[in-house]
């Protein structure tokens, strides 16, 4: 049995063609960004970041190292009540220096995990990409085919209206046969 389609109206048909070209833009486009954002995120984590926590760990130890040699100074001098505050700054600084130790830790654990994590992810974008570039226009081109196939089809008219092709239709081809064989 043969598949039937029931159009009624060409316009919409014409619109969703529209419609989707228009989606194809917008996501493949969006699409792209997706990707530059990955690699502009890759870069930031795995270079600008590491740098960053790198001298800024780096400033502070020799600020740690300073307080740490103002602090022995001091201690040596017998300036007692300069020591309290000298300690306290060594104490923070201590403090501060494993807290970036910890913050830079953590960037070079998201740098190499970054790809495993984002990687299944990117996939699965680049099977969007596929279907945008290369699927979905062929349902576009398969749109435009069918819709100036239908307008043929309404152009040459319905059987027995005046639009109709001439010619008899195949059940008057059927009674003038059997007429012809009866005397």
């Amino acid at each position: 049995m043969a598949k039937q389609v029931k159009v009624t109206s060409i316009e919409t048909l014409d619109a969703f063609r529209s419609s989707l070209i228009l989606f194809l833009s917008k996501a493949g486009s969006s699409l792209d960004e997706v990707g530059d954002e990955v690699r502009r995120t890759r870069v930031w984590l795995q270079q600008e970041q590491r740098m960053h926590w790198e001298g800024l760990l780096k400033r502070q130890r020799r600020q740690l190292e300073q307080a740490e040699s103002e602090l022995f100074t001091s201690r040596l001098s017998a300036m007692t009540h300069h020591s309290a505050a000298r300690q306290m700054a060594v104490t923070r600084l201590r403090r501060i220096v494993r807290e970036t130790e910890e913050k830079l830790n953590l960037v070079k654990k998201w740098a190499r995990n970054f790809d495993s994590v984002v990687d299944p992810l990117a996939k699965k974008l680049e099977g969007m990409q596929h279907l945008l570039k290369a699927e979905l226009p062929k349902g576009v081109t398969y749109l435009s085919n069918a819709q100036k196939a239908l307008e043929k089809y309404t152009q040459m008219g319905t059987p027995g209206s005046e639009g109709a092709s001439e010619g008899p239709r195949p059940a008057e081809e059927e009674n003038e046969k059997s007429e012809e064989g009866t005397p």
